[in-house]
């Protein structure tokens, strides 16, 4: 995750690192929160289905951190965190609910993180890749954060090259 600023932000101790991006900076981390997990207990196909079964308005009642694995680079960098992926409910659904809100909890602590670092105010997320395309983990992306959520323009990274390529030549 990253989040758009105008100073750069280095905090190792949080996993927490810059990219330049023109006259601002790209600051934040990589976790290993994320579509692995997801991956771990459903099939694609079965996400689609039980997704459409969660109402993302509700919040789930599972207090989830759900690694792949012991590990965690951002926003939390222990090497030894232990996942938090029970109890598990019978059902699949309520079990990927929290799975989804648990990975956007863990987003809100990352955009957390980067504010107390002296990042600006989160106003608005842009996504991409598979959970961009899930429009129920958005809403839910969207209620955990408190702010909107947007897909990208483009998913490809190159499309943002180009971009900055183009903007460079002006």
């Amino acid at each position: 995750m990253k989040l758009l600023c105008d100073a750069s932000l280095f905090a190792p101790q949080f996993g927490i690192y810059s990219h330049r991006l023109g006259n601002r900076w790209l600051a934040g981390g990589a976790s290993n929160v994320g579509g692995a997990v997801l991956a771990a207990y459903f099939k694609p196909t079965a996400l689609d289905c039980l997704s459409a079964k969660i109402d993302p308005a509700l919040a789930s009642s599972l207090d989830y951190y759900p690694l792949p694995r012991p590990g965690e680079r951002f926003p939390i960098a222990d090497p030894a965190l232990a996942p938090r992926v029970a109890p598990r409910p019978d059902d699949d659904a309520a079990f990927l609910h929290g799975l989804l809100e648990g990975i956007a909890r863990v987003e809100a602590l990352g955009y957390r993180r980067l504010a107390e670092l002296g990042g600006p105010a989160l106003v608005g997320v842009r996504s991409v890749g598979g959970g961009a395309r899930n429009a129920v983990w958005s809403a839910i992306r969207a209620r955990v954060l408190g702010v909107s959520m947007r897909s990208a323009a483009a998913e490809q990274a190159a499309a943002g090259a180009a971009r900055l390529a183009l903007a460079a030549l002006d």
